[in-house]
C-alpha cells in the first residue's frame, strides 16, 4: 500500500541535511519585530512593525520566509525562498515583494558569512542602470533574527536600506 507524500514538507528523494541546512532550520518559526527602512541612506529611517513566518520546504532543502509590514504608509508583503546549493557551495535566494521589487524577482547568491550568518547579493533594474541588493540573515541566540539589506550603487558603494530585528514568537 502506498502512502501519499506531502511534497511541501517531505523529501521526494533521499536528502541529508548539512550544517548550512541546519542553519536554515534554526530560522523556522513565527517572528515579529521592528523594521527600519532608509529611503534616503543619510536620512532618518521609516519605522514599522513586521510579522514574519519561516518554514522549511521539501524536507529541509529550502526555507520560505514570508513577511508583511508597511512601507511608505502602505501595507506590503514579501517572500524569500532561501537554500544552500551544495555543488557551488553557496546560498541562493529568490525574493519577491509587493513594495521593493516591483514585478522583478531578485535572485541572490553568496557564501556562508563570517560569524555564521548568511549574506547573499543580487541585482535589480533601476531605469537603465543595474543596482545591487545585498541581504544578510544573522541569528543572535535562539530567539533573535536580524535581517539587513543594502542597496549597492552601480559603482559598488553600499547604502543601508533595511534592518529588521525579529523576536521569535514560537
Amino acid at each position: 500500500m502506498s502512502r501519499e507524500i506531502d511534497v511541501r514538507t517531505e523529501p521526494t528523494a533521499p536528502f541529508q541535511a548539512g550544517p548550512q541546512h541546519e542553519l536554515l532550520a534554526a530560522m523556522v518559526g513565527d517572528w515579529s519585530g521592528p523594521t527600519q527602512t532608509w529611503f534616503d541612506p543619510d536620512g532618518a529611517p521609516e519605522e514599522c512593525e513586521t510579522e514574519a513566518s519561516a518554514r522549511l520546504l521539501l524536507g529541509g532543502r529550502w526555507l520560505r520566509f514570508d513577511y508583511s509590514g508597511e512601507a511608505m504608509g502602505k501595507r506590503h508583503a514579501g517572500e524569500m525562498t532561501l537554500g544552500f546549493h551544495r555543488d557551488p557551495q553557496r546560498f541562493e535566494m529568490a525574493w519577491i515583494d509587493s513594495s521593493h521589487t516591483g514585478t522583478e524577482i531578485i535572485y541572490s547568491t553568496g557564501p556562508l558569512a563570517e560569524g555564521g550568518g548568511i549574506s547573499v547579493l543580487g541585482s535589480y533594474h533601476a531605469g537603465a542602470e543595474r543596482w545591487g541588493w545585498r541581504t544578510a540573515f544573522l541569528l543572535e541566540g535562539a530567539d533573535t533574527l536580524i535581517v539587513r539589506a543594502w542597496n549597492v550603487t552601480p559603482d559598488g558603494q553600499e547604502q543601508r536600506a533595511i534592518e529588521t530585528r525579529l523576536r521569535r514568537r514560537r
